[in-house]
């Protein structure tokens, strides 16, 4: 078996010493492609497999960075505990980039948050709001408020995400709702720099809760007036259907919303 493996590749893959055969150079490139090819069509197989069984197929999710902190890993673990054989593949991303990856293919479900107003081929099922607070450095002016309003900003460097669809314009949206303009010292679509940005006395910003990660360098202030809050989402492709797991999973999501304007349960 081993000389006519050699005589189809053309090329010598083991050398004989005595009564051991070990690989040769060539033989070792080609077992380490091999062995990635095999890898491939066992993964290949698996997704095959997947798409027609709910309980061992693979769900792909792209998501928000505030339902990975907390509450999208809660569900993933009650929703595996009943379905085992269920695999996650799992992208965080802006609203943005979870809504085209879903278009695209890329994902089978998204939760983002806001809902893109313009985009008919998705599938929108509303699951909660995220309540939006003020996030400023531990020694700041406001540090020492238990709530805050829109009019106490516009005169401070805010920190604000880069991105204008999804939570910026949400921002925007109210401030501009108040009559008021800001001062935007620095953009940024990752919470955590935005945070580690906010900790440096750089500036203040507006973050949906929780925070990327505790800290004592921040106080984070209730925005009561006026209060804001982005709906955050399900999403997927409505043009194609969605493989049997990913359904499952889906239906467990939007069984448990009772309320999407309530805040989301255990996040």
């Amino acid at each position: 078996k081993l000389a006519r493996l050699e005589q189809e590749v053309g090329v010598p893959l083991f050398e004989r010493i005595g009564r051991s055969i070990r690989l040769t150079q060539a033989g070792k490139r080609f077992v380490g492609r091999a062995e990635r090819l095999l890898a491939d069509l066992r993964e290949a197989v698996a997704d095959a497999e997947g798409a027609v069984s709910a309980e061992s197929g693979v769900v792909r999710i792209g998501f928000l960075h505030t339902v990975g902190a907390r509450w999208l890993p809660e569900r993933l673990a009650r929703f595996l505990r009943s379905h085992p054989g269920v695999r996650f593949v799992l992208e965080e991303g802006t609203t943005a980039e979870v809504a085209s990856g879903v278009l695209a293919g890329d994902f089978d479900l998204g939760i983002l948050g806001p809902p893109p107003l313009n985009a008919s081929d998705l599938e929108v099922v509303p699951l909660f709001r995220e309540r939006v607070a003020v996030v400023v450095p531990v020694n700041h002016r406001l540090a020492g408020r238990t709530s805050a309003a829109l009019r106490d900003l516009p005169d401070e460097p805010l920190i604000l995400p880069r991105s204008r669809s999804g939570l910026r314009k949400v921002i925007d949206d109210a401030f501009a709702s108040q009559g008021l303009t800001t001062t935007v010292a620095y953009e940024g679509d990752d919470f955590s720099i935005v945070q580690g940005l906010v900790e440096a006395g750089l500036g203040i910003t507006l973050m949906p809760m929780p925070l990327p990660s505790p800290s004592a360098r921040v106080t984070v202030i209730p925005l009561r007036d006026p209060p804001i809050a982005r709906t955050m989402a399900l999403v997927w492709d409505r043009r194609r259907p969605l493989p049997p797991a990913a359904h499952l999973f889906s239906r467990e999501l939007v069984a448990e919303v009772a309320d999407p304007f309530d805040p989301p349960p255990g996040g």
